[in-house]
């Protein structure tokens, strides 16, 4: 399990371990330099030529400093230096003067102004303009060094963070363009903004270098970063029935929208729920199935439905709601019903696509009444639907994803998923981030998918609970998605076809 760290708490961290252990700036740049120059190693060859783009700071020490180790490396490689003018930190300057016994081999241009064109015959080029503490869109020099290294084709590692991208939110400030590295190599944990927003897209790989800071100044919050290792499941037992891996029951489904309510009983299904019930329109029972054909249908023939539905409602071990129900009179009327029961009581339960359409319609009588969901109440919201029950612009959730799954959290309890392409979970005090997934989930019925996933861990796992079930249905969700994609491609993938992977 990997915890990432926001900016300010690194600072923080770094400053206590160095007042505490006596250890000087100089030599944990010089250990995050080493990661830098293995991570580099990989594009070089005999002869290259290396472009190095450093700033002022401490971010451009570490550049510095891989050159230099690089060159001590590589007995043929020549480096080209692009030096921001300004003055530069401490740690910076002495790494200036260590470069100097590698003076033959070594081109160091001042950018103040004119920016000269990438050279052609790089290998690569290694991003130390800025770190983690920029907190203003890239202009002048820089921005213009970060237009043209955008546009050149070779491979970029970026020292910590890609220049421009902010190391919280994910994205660029507002107006800002960032770095497009191939691989990141970012120290002792990982920035929030690596996984957020479009980190993952500009970050490309990355590496967490350790530069011996140790585990107890490890003190700060962050979030927990599953891996693949991570996500495990128990085997079965033999001696077992289907009533020990949970009943399931669904409100999922309209006559426009039958194949939602397919798909997360399939999903549920193939998470290993022992029993799923749809309760749907009669109407659509025999599409439902069709998709779907181990699940059993709770037909609803539109008379008074709550009536038919609680008797299911006692016998359910958890509960999905909300996957393609549409937003009718009738079914406000049945999700405020069931909004309330769900407060107090102890049925675990998804709420998912319009059973949040219902809430957020309902916000202001929800936060009058007191309701609030226990931990044991999942919303899923997209960034959409987030933005309809906090009331946000939709680019305020998207830029500010971690603290809109807080504040939905605060306002709603329960335990929040806000899917995006990486999402922010929260539940019972714990905060994660799910980095599984692709592009090619990136269509209709992929949210049906997890909501099938999630009630069926809540209806059958016994083993744990809370964020680490979250984390579980995120990552199976994810991985089932990006095998499916090996197999399909990208643009072909359907959300059956992720049911289909789970595993």
């Amino acid at each position: 399990m990997l915890y990432t760290v926001s900016p300010r708490e690194m600072k923080r961290i770094e400053t206590r371990f160095m007042a505490e252990t006596k250890t000087e700036s100089l030599t944990l740049m010089e250990r995050a330099a080493a990661h830098v120059a293995d991570a580099t190693m990989p594009f070089l060859w005999h002869g290259a030529k290396l472009l190095v783009l450093c700033g002022a700071g401490n971010n451009g020490g570490d550049g510095l400093a891989a050159a230099r180790l690089l060159l001590s490396r590589v007995e043929t490689l020549h480096c080209v230096i692009w030096q921001l003018a300004g003055k530069q930190s401490f740690e910076t300057a002495e790494q200036t003067k260590r470069l100097k016994e590698f003076r033959e081999r070594l081109d160091t241009i001042l950018i103040d102004g004119e920016v000269p064109p990438v050279p052609e015959d790089c290998a690569c080029a290694i991003d130390a303009l800025f770190g983690t503490g920029l907190s203003r869109a890239l202009e002048g020099a820089a921005l213009t060094i970060v237009v043209e290294l955008n546009a050149a084709d070779i491979p970029v590692i970026a020292v910590d963070i890609p220049s421009g991208l902010d190391g919280g939110s994910g994205y660029p400030p507002e107006g800002g363009i960032a770095v497009q590295a191939d691989v990141t190599v970012t120290f002792h944990r990982p920035k929030d903004g690596l996984y957020l927003g479009d980190g993952p897209d500009l970050c490309g790989e990355v590496i967490v270098g350790d530069i011996g800071i140790s585990p107890g100044y490890g003190d700060a919050k962050g979030f927990a970063v599953m891996e693949k290792e991570d996500v495990r499941r128990p085997p079965r037992r033999r001696n077992t029935h289907k009533g020990d891996y949970g009943r399931v029951l669904a409100l999922t489904g309209s006559y426009a929208m039958a194949g939602a309510a397919g798909i997360s009983a399939l999903a549920a299904l193939r998470t290993g729920a022992g029993m799923v019930t749809v309760a749907c329109p009669k109407e659509i029972v025999p599409a439902v199935l069709v998709v779907s054909p181990c699940a059993t249908c709770l037909p609803l023939d539109g008379g008074d439905e709550w009536t038919m539905l609680a008797p299911a409602l006692e016998k359910a071990d958890a509960l999905i709601a909300g996957c393609g129900l549409g937003q009718s009179r009738a079914v406000s009327r049945l999700m405020e019903r069931l909004i309330h029961y769900l407060c107090s009581r102890s049925l675990p339960a998804v709420l998912d696509a319009d059973a949040l359409n219902t809430l957020a319609m309902y916000k202001d009588d929800f936060k009058a009444q007191g309701l609030r969901f226990p931990e044991h109440v999942v919303l899923t919201p997209h960034l959409g639907e987030a933005s309809r029950l906090l009331d946000w612009p939709t680019e305020r959730v998207k830029r500010r994803q971690a603290q809109a799954a807080r504040e939905l959290h605060a306002v709603y309890g329960g335990s929040i998923i806000l899917k995006s392409a990486t999402s922010v979970l929260v539940a019972g005090g714990k905060e994660a981030i799910n980095r599984f997934g692709t592009p090619a989930m990136a269509k209709a019925g992929s949210g049906d998918t997890l909501a099938g996933i999630l009630g069926a861990l809540l209806a059958g796992q016994k083993e744990y609970g809370g964020i680490r079930l979250l984390q579980t249905a995120c990552a199976l969700h994810g991985l089932a998605g990006e095998a499916a994609a090996e197999k399909y491609g990208e643009h072909a993938v359907l959300a059956t076809d992720v049911c289909n992977y789970i595993r």
